[in-house]
């Protein structure tokens, strides 16, 4: 089974994603480590906080500004198996 790890935005106070980012390329294993987790158990959504905002730039070079948007891991089995 391979996962696909998507960044996904959402504009505070509303239900529409306005973007969408592949980030499997970081990998599990960061992704649980960011998480506090094993990487096998990721499999539900995340938010990601302030706490994870510095290594999340780190990972991927995108800055979280969570003063207008709120941000989510979502890992999902790749749909093109």
């Amino acid at each position: 089974m391979s996962i696909v790890y998507t960044l996904v935005r959402y504009p505070k106070d509303d239900d529409c994603p306005d973007s969408t980012t592949d980030v499997t390329a970081v990998g599990a294993e960061a992704w649980g480590e960011l998480l506090g987790m094993a990487p096998e158990q990721l499999a539900n959504v995340y938010p990601l906080t302030q706490q994870h905002a510095d290594r999340v730039r780190q990972l991927t070079g995108l800055a979280l500004d969570l003063e207008k948007y709120e941000y989510f891991l979502e890992p999902e089995e790749d749909p093109s198996l």
